[in-house]
Formats: C-alpha cells, sequence, structure tokens
C-alpha cells in the first residue's frame, strides 16, 4: 500500500492542474432554471471529454454516449483480472451557474485559481473535484502496476443539478452500468471533511398560487378597513399567499420537533420559500392589488417518509389556512407538484460503508486529518439514489464542503482531494480485490 500512496502523492500536481482545467470549462446545466439552453448545451460535453481522456490514461475502456446531444455522458470500464466485487467511481460535470462575476471576492467564477490551499471557481466542491479524485486514483492504481480483481467503473455524467436522472445516471443505469456498490463523490461535509454519507433527506418543488382581485392601488384602503366594502371591490393576492406562507412557516417549525434523524440537526427538514412572483397582470409596479401571486418552494424531508405523505401534510396545511380565510375559502390555492427526489438510505453496517471507512483510515494515516471516519446525513440530494433504487448499495464520499457549494467564492481544499483520491485508491484495491498482493 505505500507503493500505491507514493504514486498518488506523485500525481498531486498533475491532479490539481486537471482540475483547474476541468473548472474552466463553464459546464451549466443547460436545463438550469432562469438560462438559455442553447447557451449552454454542448460545455457539459466538452468537460466529459476531458474526464475521458483521464479514464483512458488509467487503462479503461470508456462508451461515451448522449441522450441529448451535446450532453455526453461516460463510462470508463477497467475489468478485473479475477475474482471480485465491481464497483462504481460516479459524478456529475453539470454545475449551476456562476451568478454575477463582481459579487466573487476571491477569484472570478470559472478561473479555477489556487489561493493557498485553496482553488477557487464554480464547480470546485460540486463536485469536479471528486470527479477528478476518482479518475487519479485509478491513474494511480495503474501506475503502480495493480490490476484489480473485480471490475472498476469509472462514470461522469451530466444532469444532476436539475434532477435530469434521464439524461445522466439514470441513462447510465438502464445501459446497464451496474456494479456490487457505488460511491458517489459529491462533497461529503459538513460536518467534517470526508464524511462518510449513508443517507439523504427526499427533496420536492412544488408551486403554490393564490388569486386575488386586481384594482386600482388608491382602493387598498377601502379593501381592507373593516368599515369598507373590502373584497368586493379588490383582494391583494400578495396578502392572501402570506396566509399561506404563515401556515407552512408554522408547519417547519413543527417539523423542527417531529421530524427529527440522528444522522442530522434539529431543524434540517425543512420548507425553503426560495422564490415570489406577484403582481397586477405582468405589471411589477405598486399601483395596483395583485391579482396574482405564487411562492415556490423547495422541501427537504424525513428520509423515511414517502413523498405521497409529505405531500398530503403539505396540502392539508394550505386547506387549513384556506379554510380559515373568507376570500381563500371560495377561491382556493392551487398547488403545482413539479419535482420529487426520493431519500437514499444505506446502513452504515452496510459492507460498502464499512469498506469507505476502513480505506480513509488507511489513507489518512499520517497527514493531518483524523484518522478516524464519521458518518453524516447528506444535506442536500444526490445521485446515489438512483444506484439504491436499483439495488446498488450507495454512500457519498468527496472533497468539499456543500456550505460554500452553489455560492460565490466557492472552493475546495486540494488536500482534500489528495486524500480522497488515496482512499478511493486503497477502496478499490480491497473492494474489488487485486490480482496480486500490493506492496
Amino acid at each position: 500500500m505505500n507503493r500505491l500512496m507514493s504514486v498518488i502523492d506523485g500525481l498531486h500536481d498533475e491532479m490539481t492542474a486537471s482540475l483547474q482545467e476541468l473548472v474552466r470549462i463553464p459546464s451549466v446545466s443547460p436545463k438550469y432554471p432562469g438560462v438559455e439552453y442553447k447557451d449552454h448545451v454542448g460545455r457539459e460535453g466538452e468537460a466529459t471529454a476531458l474526464l475521458t481522456d483521464l479514464y483512458r490514461r488509467a487503462g479503461a475502456s470508456v462508451d461515451v454516449f448522449a441522450v441529448e446531444e451535446g450532453r455526453d455522458n461516460a463510462v470508463g470500464r477497467i475489468a478485473g483480472k479475477g475474482e471480485g466485487n465491481s464497483l462504481i467511481f460516479n459524478g456529475h460535470v453539470d454545475v449551476v451557474p456562476g451568478g454575477h462575476p463582481a459579487e466573487w471576492t476571491k477569484a472570478p467564477p470559472f478561473s479555477g485559481e489556487v489561493i493557498g490551499s485553496r482553488m477557487y471557481g464554480r464547480g470546485t466542491t460540486d463536485q469536479k473535484s471528486g470527479l477528478v479524485a476518482q479518475a487519479y486514483a485509478a491513474i494511480a492504481l495503474r501506475e503502480a502496476g495493480i490490476e484489480l480483481g473485480g471490475e472498476l467503473q469509472l462514470q461522469c455524467v451530466v444532469g444532476e443539478e436539475t434532477g435530469d436522472h434521464a439524461c445522466g445516471t439514470g441513462a447510465v443505469v438502464e445501459r446497464g452500468y451496474v456494479a456490487d456498490a457505488a460511491v458517489v463523490s459529491e462533497p461529503s461535509a459538513p460536518p467534517t471533511p470526508l464524511s462518510i454519507v449513508v443517507a439523504s433527506p427526499g427533496l420536492l418543488w412544488f408551486s403554490v398560487t393564490v388569486e386575488g382581485k386586481k384594482v386600482h392601488g388608491s382602493m387598498r384602503g377601502a379593501t381592507i378597513h373593516p368599515t369598507q366594502p373590502g373584497d368586493s371591490i379588490g383582494v391583494n393576492a400578495i396578502d392572501k399567499v402570506f396566509l399561506v406562507y404563515q401556515a407552512l412557516r408554522a408547519l417547519e417549525d413543527e417539523w423542527a420537533h417531529t421530524q427529527r434523524h440522528d444522522l442530522w440537526y434539529n431543524g434540517h427538514f425543512s420548507l425553503l420559500p426560495g422564490a415570489m412572483r406577484g403582481g397586477p397582470g405582468e405589471l411589477t409596479v405598486p399601483f395596483a392589488l395583485s391579482d396574482s401571486a405564487t411562492i415556490e418552494y423547495g422541501v427537504m424531508y424525513h428520509p423515511e417518509r414517502s413523498a405521497e405523505d409529505v405531500m398530503a401534510e403539505i396540502q392539508a396545511v394550505i386547506d387549513r389556512a384556506a379554510d380559515a380565510d373568507p376570500w381563500l375559502r371560495n377561491h382556493r390555492p392551487r398547488c403545482e407538484w413539479k419535482l420529487n427526489w426520493d431519500p437514499f438510505v444505506t446502513s452504515p453496517d452496510d459492507t460498502i460503508s464499512q469498506a469507505v471507512a476502513g480505506a480513509y483510515r488507511t489513507a489518512a494515516q499520517g497527514t493531518d486529518f483524523s484518522d478516524q471516519p464519521s458518518y453524516t446525513g447528506l444535506y442536500g440530494v444526490c445521485d446515489a439514489t438512483v444506484f439504491t433504487r436499483t439495488g446498488v448499495p450507495s454512500v457519498v464520499f468527496g472533497p468539499g464542503d456543500l456550505r460554500v457549494a452553489h455560492g460565490n467564492d466557492e472552493y475546495v481544499d486540494l488536500d482534500e482531494v489528495w486524500l480522497a483520491a488515496r482512499t478511493y485508491a486503497v477502496l478499490a484495491t480491497r473492494w474489488c480485490g487485486t490480482a496480486s498482493p500490493v506492496s
């Protein structure tokens, strides 16, 4: 094992350079809300091409394919030379938009600039660093002369940021690329760097829309004062949608007490009012009462609950809020359910969980990191769901921290990338076995 660790250590600078090159490709998901598809399609394919070269350097035969033109996935297969378990290393090349460059204070969003031990740029944490670490783990195995007993698959996919599984990991699985276990290289902090993630919440996206009654803004007082005609003149939809907001906010507070799990802090499961629209028709001036108001919600729900159960609870809360208001009682709020992303759960005692823990212990020895593995729940959602749904036990383990993902000045600690690569390499030798002893 010392020989393998030495090879990875010698690849540190190359690994950093490859990550920098990958970050400089602005592979924004072309289906991300608010972006023009035609302006971004094809950039994921450019990122996949870079990783394909790394997979071939590792000795893999590579299958490059796309469900939508320009959105290439790649699966590199390193055939086993004997008896052993098969293993998938998976990650996504698509990223969210970089935002306004002026709001980045350390470096431009697609620069990959290195400052101290950190690399800055969109996708550094989420999650190009994990993909590069997995690729270099495989390269190190080859350069150390290690032949695995079971097959190792290196998968880079598109579409994860929008839940577009049919174009990404779902398409890979449908093409027949499954294994005895999978490790998804999403950032697995917080709470600590390189935790082993054995579960995720579920995610729901829905909108709730409330109807109002448009009238000139000077009529505001006449619509709300108890001595005046009220809703016979007009109704401000923004006022009414806040009744729904307040009811859902109370539900969120209730969840902090009733929806608890040992892998997350109390209050993690939540209902985020992440976007809002309202106004008189298409106008955005405050001179008329709004005839429509919509709030878009992102819901993180407990992994032991079904989406149907959560949806029913939310709908019941909205219905009670409507029943308590004379206007909403007869003008019911409308919910549109747009996305469900199921949770995944793998026991910490599962063989793949324990294998990652053992590999981490070995890889972290003699480093500045703790060599004691920690288990956690992912704060967000990821493609491990796709694997577990098809019977492939999966965990998340990767460099980076979700607390800086999708934000300005996103970065990754390069020492974490290095330690992740060491861990992946050790894991592959132990999970897949080797054709000859590893020195």
